[in-house]
């Protein structure tokens, strides 16, 4: 079992964690979930719920991925766009997605009120626009999202505005959404694994899924000690999937994502970089994502990396971009660098379904995880409860493709397609 990475969000937490069994033995369930993170942790708690019995099975610790190494940004939407979506499949199933996308927004709050997790939530979270076309382009989307989609949380910033909600002249304007948020990411996927122990859900880490047998009336999960028997499975292991052969490998792009947090900020640079403490990703293809911690580091992702491995190569490259848009900045220390895998699709909508009537799946949420992943996890167990929920039947009716080019090439077509959008970022800046 690998260790939590040495992040900002490891070193915040309490040392003293829990620590779940391994598993052990045999054991039987109604429902076994494959990955304890937001997706795997939403399924098992609203199963449990359901008054079914489930276990859920980490390869090695909750929220070892994505779930706890994100940037913590909660956004409604999907990364494609709304309208694209109606563009291809028409309003009805677009206003269903949307309406999904807003419920997981409003989920986190009701689970935190819920379960009482203490996880640094703050509300409010700004789209930057890089050019003057995607400023426009956010004129158009907000008077498209209130008269179709009744949608009245947001609002535009032009340069002055967005000057003064974020310390950088970088930008042309914004899209400020008042109900997104941030959140200590780890902190609430440990909240959602106490929250599931008390509903009675069995957890055990160190226990990857090496071999699945379906059989006639129920799902064999076999893992180094043990094994499990279920009458449904949720497979919610999205970048992490590689090597369960179910299928749908193929539908996701796995890539690195790194973020670098600062030392923390005096009370004069918090003022002069957020004042009101907002999240902020910015509309580059390789985009930055930003925001302040609960201690004031200043949290920056900067882009994707597909091959760049060295530490301090990396460091410099994401502190070049945080300088760039926070001039400021350029003499705060860096005490933190990590990333990890996020799942894209190919089209950057969730990619959430059915393989047969007893399995299930969750994957390629494309940069919108820590909205999407809890309504996922819910659409799943109600699924299993009380057979195909219309929310499960609405994503199924988006096609998704197999990445191009196999195992073998899909990963250069990507990085090639990446430098082009970079290109195209740097011209119409």
């Amino acid at each position: 079992m690998e260790h939590y990475p040495n992040s900002y969000y490891f070193n915040s937490i309490n040392r003293s964690l829990v620590k779940h069994e391994t598993l052990n033995g045999d054991y039987h369930c109604d429902v076994c979930v494959i990955g304890g993170g937001f997706s795997g942790l939403s399924t098992a708690i609203e199963a449990a719920k359901l008054n079914l019995s489930v276990i859920l099975i980490e390869k090695n610790k909750i929220a070892w991925g994505a779930s706890g190494r994100n940037g913590g940004q909660i956004f409604p939407d999907v990364s494609w766009g709304i309208d694209k979506i109606e563009s291809k499949y028409g309003y009805d199933l677009a206003r269903k997605i949307w309406d999904i996308s807003i419920n997981g927004v409003n989920l986190i709050d009701e689970r935190i009120k819920e379960f009482n997790i203490d996880c640094d939530k703050k509300s409010g979270g700004i789209l930057a626009a890089t050019n003057s076309r995607k400023f426009k382009e956010f004129e158009e989307e907000k008077e498209y999202l209130s008269k179709k989609y009744k949608f009245n949380h947001s609002e535009i910033l032009d340069k002055k505005d967005i000057e003064r909600e974020i310390g950088s002249k970088r930008y042309f304007g914004g899209f400020l959404f008042k109900n997104a948020g941030h959140l200590h990411p780890l902190k609430y996927a440990l909240g959602l694994a106490d929250a599931a122990l008390s509903l009675n859900v069995k957890i055990f880490e160190s226990s990857p899924a090496v071999k699945i047998n379906n059989g006639k009336n129920s799902i064999e999960i076999i893992s180094n000690a043990g094994k499990v028997t279920a009458k449904n499975l949720a497979v919610c292991c999205n970048a992490y999937i590689k090597g369960l052969n179910l299928g749908i490998e193929s539908k996701i792009m796995p890539v690195d994502t790194y973020i670098v947090g600062t030392r923390p900020l005096s009370p004069n640079l918090q003022g002069s970089v957020l004042p009101n403490d907002y999240c902020v990703s910015d509309t580059n293809f390789d985009l930055n994502y930003y925001r302040l911690s609960e201690n004031k580091n200043m949290l920056f992702g900067g882009g994707v990396s597909y091959s760049l491995k060295n530490v301090e190569g990396l460091k410099l490259r994401t502190k070049k971009q945080l300088v760039k848009v926070f001039p400021q900045l350029s003499d705060t220390p860096i005490e933190f660098l990590w990333g990890g895998l996020i799942a894209i699709s190919l089209n950057r909508v969730p990619n959430i379904g059915q393989l047969s009537d007893k399995i299930f799946y969750a994957q390629g949420f494309s940069g919108h995880g820590v909205a999407f992943t809890g309504i996922a996890g819910k659409i799943i167990a109600s699924s299993i409860f009380s057979g195909k929920t219309s929310e499960l039947e609405s994503f199924e009716k988006i096609k998704h493709n197999n990445f191009p080019g196999g195992r073998v090439f899909r990963m250069p077509i990507l990085v090639t397609i990446s430098a082009m959008q970079r290109m195209m970022d740097i011209f119409n800046a």
